[in-house]
């Protein structure tokens, strides 16, 4: 289906220099299953008291259901639009296209005024058994064809690659590894897979290994109570993790693993691989706690029940299918998070956007709560992570300790970085009082260091390697951050924020929020160091908005999240 939406919205508000920006989402509902897809707005104009909007968007009908693509069911079609502070569920509009073009070979369609039931043809769908073989029979001399072209050119290739490390031809910027054997080697297989169609490296062999080594051991029965714990984020247990597992642990019932490391699927040994495919085969519940591509290679057993725990709180950058279009969105087509039975998360508000971002029926996700936010309701622990925070760093007593923790810049984690530049401890620390001291905590994928001034060394301390940022907050007085999920966990603790956004119209640009920033972040919008160090000065944060904000994110501040989710997996046991 081909969509072209235009229009307008009206308000004295907006200016050229206004940042909001609709958002339209499109929302299926076939009777069992629901699904949420943004539309992709190409075009969005603002001028004085208008905002002019449009986009043209192509979507698969027979891709938007994941669990009951194959039933060919009858769907309506809504259409949901927010701006600023407006949202609206299935908006009363007059959907009446100036055009509409269907295949009839595969579906009909009825209008009834604000919605439209698309009406699969189900036989017209299903090709013939015949027509598939054939299909896949002249796919396969097609392939095989380009295969031995590409061999007969291989020794060509390999000299074009020798010829990269001279100064007769370069070699592409894309082949910067610093062994040059890795290099050469990388540079000759893309010239092999231009010809043969199929990218050719160590990554595609052992995804190759991988499915294969899955179909051999779901031969082997599911076990009932056995639940695999599966993290490429760390390689050991902690955040959601520790605490769902030390509920648990001593029920002598479960057979209980971990898969826990840092490697994607071309860093993995064979040896790792077996075990992670041998758990998810007879696992009869999967828990993980971020994007983890590989589970959804396969596909898993009807018994086992995929739960994802979130990492992070609420929803704030968008994620998933929601950055359709944007770069390292997912693709409607892809199967990436849309095998997940249950994502938990920690409010009723954060379902729909939870929703949209996995690609999944609202009905899959559960407001449980965060189970790693349960030590903010847990006093003696507070008091213990005070303690030993102060007798680790003694001259930070009867300070005002500022914890800096912004998130990172780029895609992904092998191109993440922090312009440090940007946040000159020289320059603020010289313009605040001597009892302001700072904590550094920069996210996980940035490697590289942020300067410290020799002479304010008994200022500032980075720990970004080190402790647990839960931990960091209890400890805080006021926090500078940007568009880090840490937000979420501050407005529980009701700690002052900062949010130091020098490049806020880009980053809506490229990755945009699920909410209006400007109108929702819970303390003061700085742009220029100038102005961080008049809002610390003047302690003028905002603090008004930091409750509202934590009622919208939370629906428990009971310290039971935990106990909801084990109370989920239980339920999967079942």
């Amino acid at each position: 289906m081909m969509l072209t939406i235009m229009g307008s919205v009206y308000d004295k508000m907006i200016n050229p220099h206004f940042l909001s920006k609709p958002k339209i989402v499109l929302f299926f509902n076939d009777g069992k299953e629901d699904r949420r897809i943004p539309f992709v707005l190409s075009n969005v104009t603002h001028i004085d008291g208008k905002c002019l909007f449009s986009g043209k968007y192509t979507y698969r009908l027979d891709l938007l259901f994941w669990k009951t693509r194959s039933e060919c069911l009858p769907f309506d079609m809504y259409l949901n639009f927010s701006f600023a502070d407006y949202y609206e569920e299935k908006i009363p509009v007059d959907l009446t296209p100036e055009l509409f073009e269907t295949d009839d070979k595969c579906y009909g369609y009825k209008f009834y005024g604000d919605h439209f039931t698309f009406l699969p043809d189900k036989k017209k769908i299903y090709h013939s058994p015949f027509a598939r073989f054939a299909v896949k029979f002249i796919d396969f001399w097609v392939r095989f064809i380009e295969y031995i072209f590409a061999i007969i050119m291989l020794p060509l290739f390999a000299i074009d690659g020798l010829l990269r490390f001279t100064d007769i031809k370069q070699m592409p910027k894309r082949f910067n590894d610093e062994n040059n054997l890795k290099r050469y080697l990388a540079f000759v297989f893309w010239r092999f897979s231009q010809i043969a169609t199929q990218k050719v490296s160590l990554w595609t062999f052992k995804r190759f290994v991988f499915k294969k080594l899955y179909k051999f051991y779901k031969i082997h029965k599911v076990k009932e109570n056995k639940i695999t714990f599966i993290s490429l984020r760390r390689d050991d247990i902690s955040g959601n993790f520790s605490f769902v597992y030390n509920k648990i642990k001593d029920d002598k019932n479960l057979d209980i693993n971990f898969i826990l490391n840092e490697h994607t699927i071309s860093e993995m040994s064979f040896k790792e691989i077996r075990a992670f495919t041998n758990a998810c085969a007879t696992s009869k519940v999967i828990i993980l706690d971020e994007f983890t591509p590989q589970i959804h290679y396969i596909d898993l057993q009807p018994e086992t029940k995929l739960i994802q725990l979130w990492h992070a709180c609420g929803a704030f950058k968008t994620f998933g299918f929601t950055r359709l279009s944007k770069p390292q969105g997912s693709p409607q087509p892809t199967r990436n998070h849309r095998s997940y039975d249950y994502v938990t998360v920690s409010s009723t508000y954060c379902k729909k956007c939870h929703s949209e971002g996995f690609g999944i029926s609202t009905d899959n996700v559960i407001a449980t709560g965060i189970p790693r936010t349960d030590v903010f309701f847990d006093d003696e622990y507070k008091k213990t992570a005070k303690e030993k925070f102060f007798a680790e760093h003694p001259n930070f007593a009867d300070k005002k300790i500022i914890l800096f923790a912004p998130t990172f810049r780029g895609m992904v984690k092998e191109t993440a970085f922090y312009p440090t530049e940007m946040f000159d401890f020289d320059n603020v620390c010289s313009k605040l009082p001597e009892d302001y001291v700072f904590i550094v905590k920069h996210h996980p994928f940035v490697s590289d260091k942020q300067p410290i001034p020799q002479k304010y060394k008994d200022r500032i301390i980075d720990l970004s390697e080190e402790n647990e940022l839960n931990d960091l907050l209890f400890v805080s007085d006021a926090v500078i951050t940007d568009y880090s999920s840490l937000v979420f966990e501050a407005s529980l603790l009701e700690i002052p924020m900062i949010f130091y956004v020098f490049d806020l119209e880009k980053y809506i640009n490229d990755r945009d929020f699920y909410f209006d920033f400007k109108l929702y972040v819970p303390g003061k919008i700085v742009y220029s160091q100038e102005q961080l160090i008049e809002t610390i000065k003047n302690e003028d944060y905002c603090t008004e908005k930091i409750k509202p904000f934590a009622d919208m994110f939370f629906d428990y501040r009971d310290g039971k999240s935990t106990e909801r989710v084990v109370k989920l997996i239980y339920k999967c046991l079942k």
